[in-house]
This record gives C-alpha cells, sequence and structure tokens, in this order.
C-alpha cells in the first residue's frame, strides 16, 4: 500500500512564518494594508521617520498629540472602533518607533499621551473598557521603557508626572502611569521625587478618599526598599487614610512583630470606597488582609502561643470556619487537640444559626454528623439556600444518609412551590422524583413524615400550582 504524503506544515503568524514569506510579499500587504487602514499607515510613517533619527519621529508624534488634545469633538458610537485604533496607533509609535531611537523623548510623550485620558474619557462612551484599556496598557510599556532612558536623563521624569498628582485620580490612570515608573527608577532618583511629593502631599481636612501623591509615595518606599519610609507615610496620613492592617502585615513580614502587633490592633476607620477603572482593568482591587488572623500571626511570632490561640478560637466563634479551626488544632498541644474538637463541635451544635453549623459540618468534612443534624432540625432549612443546600443533598443522597437527603430536597422543593418560581418548576419535578426514589430505601424517611403525608400536604397547600403539578410524573406519587 502506497504511503499518503504527509500535508505541509502550516506556516504560523509569527516572526518565522513572516520571515517564510519574503521581504516583497510584506511590502505589498503592507501598502495594501496602509491603503485601507489610516492606524495602521500612520504607525508605518513614524516608523519610517524613525530611520531619519529622533528629530522626525518626535515631529510626527508631536502633531498627532497636539491634533488629539485639540480637538473636542465628542465621538459617536459608530466611529469609537476607529477612534480606538488611532490611540493604540499613537501608542504604539510612541513606544516602538520613537522608544527603539529615543527612550527619554519617547518617554516623555508617552506620559503627555497618558496624562491627556481625562479629556479622552469625557469625548467617548467607554462602556467597553476598551479605550482606558490601551492607555493602561500605555502605562505598563512605560513602566518597561524608563530603564532604557540613560542615567543622565532619568532625573528629567519626575518633574513630569508630578503635576498630575495633586488631588485625587479617579480613573486612576496618572497613578498607575506614575507607580509603574517608579518602580523603574534608581534610588537617588527616587528619593529626590519623594522629597518633592512630600512637600507637596496636602490632604483636605475630612477626606475619605486617598489623594494620588500618597499611592505614589507608597509605590516609591515598595522600590526603594524602605519600610520605614512605608511606615512614615502612613503615620503622616490621618486615622481615616490608614490602612493598619497591610502596614501591620508588612512589618511582620520583615519580622517586626511588636510594631506589627500595634498596627493590627489600631482601629481602621470605614471611609467611602469606590473601584476606579483602572483597578478593575489590571486586577488592582485586593481585600485587605484578614486583620485578626494576621493578628494571630503575629502572636505565633511573638511565642504567645496563648494569645494567638485565643484570637484564632474567637475567630471560630464568629464565623464557624472550620480553616481556622484546623489551625487552632494544629498548634494544640500535645493531647489537646482532642478536648479541643470535642468543644468545638458542642459550639456548633448549639449554634444560634443552623445554616452555619451545617456549612461547618460539611467543610470540615463530617457527613455523618451533619446529616443528623440536618434531621433533627428537619423544619428550619431554607431553600434560599441552595447553592450549598443542593450539593449537600446531592452528597447525602450518594452516601449512606437518605433521610438527611430527604430533608433538603423538601426545603429546596418548598421554595419552588410556595413561591411559584415557574422558572424553576422542572428542578422541582427533578426533586420529587428524587424523593420518591429515596422514601424506597431504607431509613429514606427516618425521623421525617412519610413520602405520602409530605405529598398530600404539598398539594393541599399547593393545589393551584398547575403549572408544577402538569410536570409531575406518577412514579413520584409513589413510594414504598
Amino acid at each position: 500500500m502506497a504511503k499518503v504524503a504527509k500535508a505541509p506544515k502550516k506556516a504560523k503568524l509569527d516572526r518565522d512564518g513572516l520571515t517564510a514569506l519574503g521581504l516583497e510579499r510584506l511590502i505589498e500587504i503592507a501598502l495594501d494594508e496602509a491603503a485601507l487602514n489610516p492606524s495602521f499607515k500612520k504607525r508605518l510613517s513614524a516608523a519610517l521617520a524613525g530611520i531619519g533619527g529622533a528629530a522626525g519621529v518626535a515631529k510626527l508624534i508631536d502633531s498627532r498629540l497636539a491634533a488629539l488634545e485639540k480637538s473636542g469633538t465628542r465621538i459617536r458610537w459608530q466611529k469609537e472602533r476607529a477612534f480606538g485604533n488611532d490611540l493604540d496607533s499613537i501608542a504604539a509609535s510612541i513606544t516602538k518607533e520613537f522608544g527603539a531611537v529615543d527612550p527619554g523623548m519617547a518617554l516623555e510623550r508617552l506620559i503627555r499621551f497618558v496624562y491627556g485620558y481625562e479629556g479622552i474619557s469625557e469625548r467617548v462612551n467607554d462602556s467597553s473598557g476598551r479605550i482606558a484599556g490601551i492607555y493602561v496598557q500605555a502605562c505598563e510599556a512605560a513602566g518597561r521603557l524608563a530603564p532604557l532612558v540613560p542615567a543622565d536623563q532619568q532625573v528629567r521624569i519626575p518633574p513630569l508626572l508630578t503635576p498630575g498628582l495633586h488631588g485625587i485620580d479617579y480613573h486612576g490612570v496618572r497613578t498607575l502611569l506614575s507607580v509603574r515608573i517608579a518602580a523603574a527608577l534608581p534610588p537617588d532618583v527616587l528619593k529626590a521625587w519623594d522629597a518633592g511629593l512630600a512637600a507637596a502631599m496636602k490632604i483636605p481636612a475630612g477626606t475619605t478618599i486617598l489623594p494620588a501623591i500618597v499611592h505614589v509615595r507608597r509605590a516609591i518606599a515598595d522600590a526603594c526598599g524602605d519600610l520605614d519610609a512605608y511606615v512614615a507615610i502612613e503615620e503622616s496620613l490621618p486615622d481615616a487614610l490608614r490602612e493598619p492592617v497591610v502596614v501591620a502585615e508588612r512589618l511582620h513580614a520583615a519580622g517586626r512583630n511588636e510594631e506589627a502587633l500595634i498596627w493590627v490592633r489600631k482601629p481602621r476607620k470605614s471611609r467611602l470606597g469606590f473601584a476606579r477603572r483602572v483597578d478593575v482593568l489590571t486586577g488592582g482591587m485586593q481585600a485587605p488582609p484578614d486583620k485578626d488572623r494576621l493578628e494571630a500571626a503575629i502572636l505565633d511570632g511573638m511565642k504567645d502561643r496563648t494569645a494567638s490561640q485565643a484570637v484564632r478560637w474567637k475567630i471560630f466563634e464568629q464565623g464557624l470556619d472550620a480553616g481556622i479551626l484546623r489551625e487552632y488544632i494544629a498548634k494544640a498541644g500535645d493531647f489537646e487537640e482532642f478536648e479541643a474538637l470535642d468543644k468545638a463541635f458542642a459550639f456548633v451544635e448549639h449554634h444560634r444559626e443552623p445554616h452555619a453549623a451545617l456549612r461547618f459540618y460539611l467543610a470540615w468534612p463530617r457527613l455523618d454528623l451533619a446529616a443528623r443534624y440536618v434531621v433533627a432540625r428537619w423544619g428550619v432549612w431554607e431553600g434560599e439556600f441552595y447553592e450549598f443546600l443542593l450539593p449537600a443533598a446531592e452528597a447525602f443522597d450518594a452516601g449512606e444518609y437518605p433521610a438527611a437527603a430527604t430533608a433538603l430536597y423538601r426545603a429546596l422543593l418548598d421554595r419552588i412551590v410556595s413561591r411559584g418560581l415557574s422558572d424553576y418548576y422542572e428542578d422541582g419535578a427533578d426533586y420529587l422524583e428524587r424523593l420518591a426514589a429515596l422514601a424506597k430505601r431504607p431509613g429514606g424517611n427516618d425521623g421525617l413524615m412519610s413520602h405520602a403525608d409530605y405529598l398530600a400536604d404539598l398539594h393541599r397547600h399547593h393545589i393551584r400550582r398547575h403549572g408544577f403539578w402538569n410536570r409531575i410524573k406518577p412514579e413520584a406519587y409513589r413510594s414504598q
């Protein structure tokens, strides 16, 4: 039998693939695209201008930035895509074409470009976040470009950024740009910059929103690896703007536990919170460290096991957190863990919120205790908590706990039928079919009313839910 010839390997759209395509063919494609795509044409023009040196490309970039800044025309939705392409082209020309020729001059233009975002945001309805994303990418590019700037020119960068850091940066773009650049500058430049920012940092009385300068000063302290400077910045802030738990976490990581304990125990005043667009796009919205867990870790670092265990027990009592109980047990002394477990289970058993107790038993996991708990309190379960009651019912069903599964399936079904949730009638019919099957298993109704009595009661109270009853199969009415 003749061998079938292998198909030739498909070229990829990468450097190797384009190299194989050949220079002449690439030139033809580039010229064709430039004739159809104005943004691509401008990008090519910038690249060609760069051949003649920095002056040529600077003139072209400056012209495009000036036109962008001068225009105040509202961008209608039909032109948003083309407008975004043009912005992307400007940023790419500055970063790649100009950056390859003169990183210092390119970074100056990139700062100018990013600082124009607020004017742009007022001209376009950027509901998709695409336009903001272009500026975020430009900030990231600036962070990569800054180290390429000659050392003798880097001192000129901070004065370009500082004027845009006064007051609140509601979008967060100017702050992000400064933070990314700060991470790339040498310590001597950063310290001089911070001195100027400290002198300019004025926080209006009563404000609950952190000024941009504070964000940047924190970033400078981090870039310099100066924890004392970071702590000093926090100490200079009004109580309402401090992040004591964050400071405590940093001090704890540095092994300065005595100081960390003071900070973690400082009250954090609640303040107005808002999500800046940059934080959403960059994933910068992070929850603060868990205050109580951090305090326990700090106390461990201070070798005060009694105090750290007391904190962990307090956390457990507040939320029936299975994870913190595991930590508590792990740090218990010899022969203490069994007594601690008995104490914990006794506390859970009498907890005021049965759904929280059930969550604990399932998370520990102790399916046997959970099943007994469910049946003993069969009338308290609320179908509103279906996101964890349904998996629990399925786990009981798959195991040897049919009565517990029955109690939870009934709670789920009661919610659907009593509230007339017609979109979920099909699920309700499935639950009823499941209940009929569970009733045939040994112990399926132990501690509960019989399936026949439950079904009769359900029908009597909700006889008018015709949309539901029409979905019920005859088998659901039968039990052993």
